[in-house]
């Protein structure tokens, strides 16, 4: 069948130097125009994640950065790079005439899949992945990718097929967003390729001397190989009974739908922790309607990840919505017999509560793992190629994978999702090392902050604009003398160059910092 097309000159050959992206419109449709080495291209404009523009984002050879949470195409063919964003981008065909740009554009248009191999019956091997988040979604499909035509086996302790884990404290809890958008794929798109996800099953241990693999329900299996990315499980306030009626963590689709159940009915909330996800948690909360307190022992939230400044700056966007904040104390009590009544503070400060919200994060959840030495705080060391051990590999929240200056484990979903990816690949014959330099964002009341790099801790903040103005900024975190990580506001491209030159060890000395950067113009030196 011949399909039904639309073509229009979008502009002259000069209009577009290399290395700039414009939106044009070809009949009443928005087309994402692309010049790299010489060469038009023409995309759909939105980011496959979360519809980001891609025109406000960076191209930096065939990279085309989404400007919201860093997804990445190659703009090319459209295929995805980089998590979050699983789906590629749609092209268009482009030809030149007469020195105009002309745009092709057809009205069968899909979202792309990269490319991906089927199952093979005759492939007897079995590759297992053990969780059911981000990692594991993006390891399958690096299976196949790769080229593995065997049996894919996906455990997860879900109810659910892998959903979209972020959206649980942001939009989903706040009851913006229908259900129908948090599974990450379809289950047609699992059958097709031959991916079995299995809900309900709990690892009860992991043997990598014998490849087996014995589940709660006394079933066991054995792999050729297993990918391990069981992510992270809550902290919980010592001597406070989980299980008291009306005290929860934020962790799963399941929590999120309780409390946003529970939110709607207008309840005085408690949440203890500042973290992100907490944060996160009490603005969703307070915009269902819920009165939210916030206690935490940090003086100012944030301030170890980000610096006082910023952390001031945040905590003020909650306060000018009607948070209220408990900092530098913890709590010594929740009061109640079978549900929370209260919330009693090493201060003496009483709070009467409903709801008792924990976000003091998590840790890895590795306990089901046998002969594997396990780090100090639960997680596991791999080598560049994610690999564990013979035939087992790791992702995700409880890897610690090796970095110049030692090894680092980040708990964050683009980095779960690259690292699956690249674990897949690497199951299915691949011998591709990680690299990947960090990156998050979390959400707070309508502003993104994008953070890239990495710093445990630093030495000291170099600003460019003043956090206190809360409009626009980035901030440097320095430790050694050497630029470890950024964080921006409303700088969207700033933060795609910065970790793009990160990323090609091209960064500027802390002096040029000091300076003043140019920082989408020194990417374009590199």
């Amino acid at each position: 069948m011949i399909a039904d097309y639309t073509e229009a000159a979008v502009c002259h050959v000069d209009d577009l130097a290399d290395g700039q992206l414009k939106e044009v419109q070809v009949g009443d449709t928005d087309v994402l125009l692309a010049r790299a080495d010489g060469q038009f291209y023409a995309l759909h404009p939105k980011c496959t994640h979360y519809q980001g523009p891609l025109a406000k984002g960076l191209l930096n050879g065939h990279r085309l950065v989404c400007p919201w949470h860093n997804a990445c195409f190659d703009v090319r063919d459209g295929h995805r790079l980089e998590a979050p964003a699983l789906n590629g981008l749609p092209t268009h065909e482009v030809r030149i005439e007469n020195d105009q740009v002309f745009v092709r554009l057809t009205t069968n248009k899909e979202s792309l899949e990269n490319p991906m191999v089927t199952p093979d019956p005759t492939n007897g091997e079995t590759y297992v992945i053990v969780g059911g988040g981000g990692a594991a979604t993006f390891a399958a499909e690096g299976l196949r990718e790769g080229g593995f035509t065997g049996k894919i086996t996906v455990l997860t302790e879900s109810q659910e097929r892998p959903y979209d884990r972020p959206n649980c404290s942001k939009d989903y809890l706040q009851g913006e967003a229908p259900d129908e958008w948090m599974p990450l794929r379809t289950e047609e798109f699992y059958q097709d390729y031959g991916i079995d996800i299995r809900t309900n099953q709990r690892v009860a241990s992991l043997d990598p001397t014998t490849k087996q693999i014995e589940l709660a329900s006394g079933e066991t299996l054995t792999y050729d190989k297993a990918l391990v990315c069981t992510g992270g499980q809550p902290n919980l306030l010592p001597d406070v009974d989980v299980n008291m009626q009306g005290v929860y963590t934020l962790r799963t689709l399941h929590d999120s739908q309780r409390l946003r159940e529970l939110g709607q009915s207008g309840k005085r909330v408690v949440v203890v922790g500042s973290s992100f996800i907490g944060l996160e948690g009490a603005m969703s909360m307070h915009k269902l309607g819920c009165e939210v307190d916030v206690v935490s022992p940090e003086p100012v939230p944030f301030s170890k990840t980000l610096g006082e400044k910023i952390g001031r700056l945040m905590q003020g966007w909650h306060e000018k919505e009607g948070i209220r904040f408990h900092l530098g104390c913890k709590v010594a009590q929740v009061e109640g017999n079978d549900a929370v009544k209260a919330v009693l503070l090493d201060n003496g400060q009483r709070l009467p509560a409903d709801l008792v919200l924990l976000g003091l994060g998590v840790h890895p959840k590795t306990d089901f793992l046998k002969s594997i030495p396990l780090e100090k705080d639960g997680g596991v060391k791999t080598d560049a190629y994610l690999k564990l051990a013979d035939d087992l590999y790791a992702a995700g929240d409880i890897a610690h994978y090796p970095t110049p200056d030692g090894s680092e484990r980040i708990e964050h979903w683009k980095v779960a999702g690259v690292q699956g990816y690249v674990a897949g690949l690497n199951m299915a014959g691949r011998e591709q090392p990680y690299h990947e330099v960090p990156f998050f964002w979390t959400n707070q009341l309508g502003k993104r902050i994008n953070y890239v790099g990495h710093a445990d801790h630093f030495d000291d903040i170099i600003y460019d604009g003043d956090p206190q103005t809360d409009e626009s900024f980035l901030a440097f975190y320095v430790q050694e003398n050497q630029i470890k990580a950024a964080a921006g506001l409303k700088r969207d491209q700033d933060i795609i160059a910065i970790r793009e030159l990160m990323q090609a060890g091209r960064m500027p000395s802390v002096d040029e910092v000091r300076q003043g950067v140019n920082w989408v113009d020194r990417l374009k030196e590199v």
